[in-house]
């Protein structure tokens, strides 16, 4: 019998930080329901599911792919990686890669063309970041961007349903917080080493977050998102107080810590936009997810 226990089966589970693909389904969701109206109809349950499988795919694939470009680096500075320490070989791992690409392109054509064409776009930033741009100023904004297609990717099954000005403006402001705050993810992973300007770490995240905070509010007073979203909103507000107090601490524990918190911190913001879509009653639920990942946390690195 496989479990966690097993150190074999760990490794694979390491290699794609299990933790954080219960990020995930929540962007699918998203996207879903701003183009469709979410009866409870089992083909839309079969599509969502679909879609889950396809997103969790595919950032499996940008995980080992990153692992992979990585395998010289690892080596040197984090040894302990499946890949670079040898618990898990480069040719098992291009081989999943393979797989996984595979069957989520295959069940993309069980949805239509433009779960296909998503897919490929998706597949080509996670791509591009690994390979090349990872390392570079553009990185964080790549991975943003691939997280803003994962929600993308949730439209598909029904994006002609983005036929109004309201869903639209919903969409177009969920994509452009979504993107900011995965960029600002993506700037602390990138310094959770060597640390940050004490201008960084005490004015501009801050800002940022205080900015995410606001932009929220203003929607639900003009009339865009339902006022339930304001109470997830709390709930997120006292998490990024405490990732601000966090990242405040002069070691790498607290910038570690920061960023455990803002990765977790995706699904209570997902939970924001969908309350403020679709009501408590989809948006509350969701944040269930949380309950896995932080278990998971605690044995497992997200980074």
């Amino acid at each position: 019998m496989i479990t966690l226990k097993n150190p074999n089966f760990k490794n694979y589970l390491l290699l794609i930080r299990l933790p954080n693909l219960f990020t995930l389904p929540s962007n699918i969701l998203i996207g879903f329901i701003l183009a469709s109206t979410l009866t409870l109809m089992i083909t839309s349950v079969i599509q969502i599911l679909i879609l889950v499988t396809i997103s969790l795919l595919l950032y499996c694939v940008g995980l080992i792919l990153n692992d992979l470009f990585d395998y010289e680096i690892d080596r040197k500075e984090r040894p302990n990686r499946p890949i670079a320490s040898g618990k898990i070989s480069r040719k098992i791992a291009i081989i999943i890669t393979i797989i996984f690409t595979t069957i989520a392109l295959s069940l993309t054509l069980l949805i239509n063309v433009t779960t296909f064409s998503i897919s490929l776009i998706l597949l080509a930033i996670i791509f591009g970041y690994d390979k090349y741009l990872k390392n570079t100023s553009a990185g964080p904004f790549t991975i943003a961007a691939a997280r803003l297609t994962n929600v993308i990717l949730g439209t598909s099954a029904n994006i002609g349903g983005l036929n109004n000005f309201p869903q639209n403006i919903q969409l177009v402001f969920v994509l452009t917080i979504t993107f900011v705050y995965v960029s600002l993810i993506g700037f602390l992973s990138r310094y959770e080493i060597q640390g940050f300007s004490e201008n960084f770490r005490l004015y501009l995240i801050p800002v940022v977050i205080a900015g995410i905070v606001s932009s929220i509010i203003v929607f639900n007073l003009i009339g865009f998102l339902k006022y339930e979203s304001l109470l997830i909103l709390a709930l997120f507000s006292f998490i990024m107080a405490r990732a601000i107090y966090n990242i405040r601490k002069k070691d790498s524990s607290g910038i570690q810590q920061t960023i455990q918190l803002m990765i977790l911190s995706i699904i209570v913001l997902d939970s924001v936009f969908l309350t403020g879509i679709a009501g408590l009653t989809i948006g509350l639920p969701i944040l269930v997810l949380l309950g896995p990942l932080l278990i998971l946390a605690r044995k497992m690195y997200m980074t």
